[in-house]
């Protein structure tokens, strides 16, 4: 929305962690991650049954951006996924059409990991992804890595 509508200051970077970014859920991994902890397809549907109670204003790509005719436009992008999670195939999409649509984007999959996985902050993996977060951000922002 702020593309289209030009807003100022437009959007510069996009860090994305578990993005949610489709309304359909039809993804493998949405159908394949129905109980996991944290976060799962069970819980995401109520997520977009309320969210989108009142309907959308504007577009439905407002708020699911993988319904957008196009992508083209849009800043940068750091994504990471966790394996399994439910929104783990729907972040792979959505870093795929930004790249299709011409946009950077820098895609992790954290490997044997669950949506949350962070909140344990001390443990080495959770350490790693904030250290690249870190990174991704300096480069966007500075123009160069540590």
């Amino acid at each position: 929305m702020a593309r289209d509508k030009g807003v100022v200051p437009g959007i510069c970077y996009q860090l994305l962690v578990y993005p949610v970014t489709d309304a359909r859920q039809t993804t493998e991994s949405m159908r394949q991650y129905t109980d996991t902890p944290m976060w799962n397809a069970k819980l995401n549907k109520k997520m977009w049954d309320l969210y989108l109670k009142n309907g959308v204003e504007g577009p439905r790509e407002y708020a699911s951006p993988m319904e957008a005719a196009s992508l083209d436009g849009l800043p940068d992008a750091y994504l990471e996924v966790a394996e399994y999670d439910c929104l783990r195939d729907e972040g792979i999409q959505y870093a795929e059409a930004l790249r299709r649509s011409g946009v950077g984007v820098e895609l992790h999959r954290t490997e044997g990991t669950v949506h949350g996985y962070d909140l344990e902050e001390k443990s080495g993996i959770t350490l790693e992804s904030k250290s690249r977060r870190i990174e991704a951000l300096r480069k966007a922002f500075y123009g160069h890595e540590k």
